[in-house]
């Protein structure tokens, strides 16, 4: 006979555990989409400011090219190779979508947030009288919000936990 290893997960023995409960997964799930919204975002960046700038610089020489004065051979291959690092970051921008990946997960942050403070009013106030139609809409509400979100790398989630435990509140990922 071989021995499981014990989990330490306990279900909720009660409404006000349970509520408990879905307050800390929609509070961990709420920071972690924040923070991923914010890595997606600082990510495109990283792509888009390259192309920016690179591209600045290729309409600069274009118009320097048009004027009588010779441009040297060297000077165009260096031209010909920044318009082509400027199209492939561009299409690497495209392709990962990271704007519109981030704005996803902010917006399911946001989603996550409206439930936590539906539940912080519930734990704070009034738990165990709650109606079970009440707690039904919620745990709906929070299935949805999971089924429809984005993913979240399992790193992110421990991230978020880690500092939830040294923090009590993840207090490092910024809410922008």
């Amino acid at each position: 006979m071989s021995s499981k290893p014990s989990s330490s997960y306990q279900p909720p023995a009660n409404q006000r555990e349970l509520v408990l409960a879905w307050l800390r997964r929609a509070r961990e799930s709420q920071m972690a989409h924040y923070e991923m919204a914010n890595l997606l975002s600082t990510r495109g960046r990283w792509l888009g400011v390259p192309v920016i700038l690179i591209t600045t610089v290729i309409g600069t020489s274009v118009f320097a090219s048009l004027s009588s004065v010779e441009i040297s051979s060297g000077a165009k291959i260096v031209v010909g190779t920044l318009s082509a690092i400027a199209a492939v970051l561009s299409s690497l921008q495209t392709f990962f979508k990271y704007s519109e990946r981030s704005e996803k997960h902010r917006a399911t942050a946001a989603r996550y947030g409206a439930i936590r403070r539906k539940l912080e009013i519930l734990y704070a106030e009034h738990t165990e009288t709650a109606e079970k139609h009440y707690l039904d809409t919620l745990r709906e509400e929070l299935d949805r919000i999971s089924d429809e979100s984005p993913h979240v790398p399992v790193s992110v989630f421990e991230r978020i936990q880690k500092n939830i435990f040294y923090t009590g509140e993840a207090q490092t990922v910024r809410q922008s």
